[in-house]
């Protein structure tokens, strides 16, 4: 069987390298520092607490529990600055996050970002527009309610 366009490249590269995954690692990581630039400013946890006035434990609990969007870069937990409306976290970015509570955060991050054929923008602009007929969609969609 022929191989894809490219491949055998990429292939040669990889095997030569002792590392068959190196690859797939390379293009994963070039995708998070996309979306680390799509998102914007992010924050660290004392600049949540200074935003919001919660404390650092209730920021790292939140965090935990899936109620605050964090990530992790280069070893550092930092918080996209755009889940936060003035000095609070964004109640309809808090839906949305609820209804990804079971999502690894760079895949949350990558729904958000990614525009959705369905709606004609990402999920973020939805959450920016105040949209919130599409938001319930889109979170009865993601919970498995019978919304397409």
């Amino acid at each position: 069987m022929q191989k894809p366009s490219g491949t055998e490249n990429h292939t040669q590269a990889t095997q030569k390298a002792g590392r068959p995954l190196s690859g797939p690692v390379a293009r994963s990581d070039e995708h998070r520092h996309a979306l680390q630039k799509a998102a914007g400013e992010m924050l660290s946890a004392r600049q949540v607490s200074s935003l919001t006035g919660l404390s650092l434990q209730d920021i790292n609990e939140m965090r935990d529990a899936r109620k605050l969007l964090a990530v992790e870069i280069e070893a550092v937990v930092v918080y996209p600055a755009f889940q936060f409306s003035k000095s609070a976290i964004d109640p309809i970015m808090s839906e949305v996050l609820n209804a990804h509570k079971e999502d690894h955060p760079w895949v949350v991050m990558d729904m958000l970002l990614t525009k959705d054929d369905a709606f004609g923008k990402s999920i973020l602009q939805l959450v920016q527009d105040k949209d919130h007929g599409a938001i319930t969609r889109y979170i009865a969609q993601v919970e498995g309610d019978g919304f397409s």
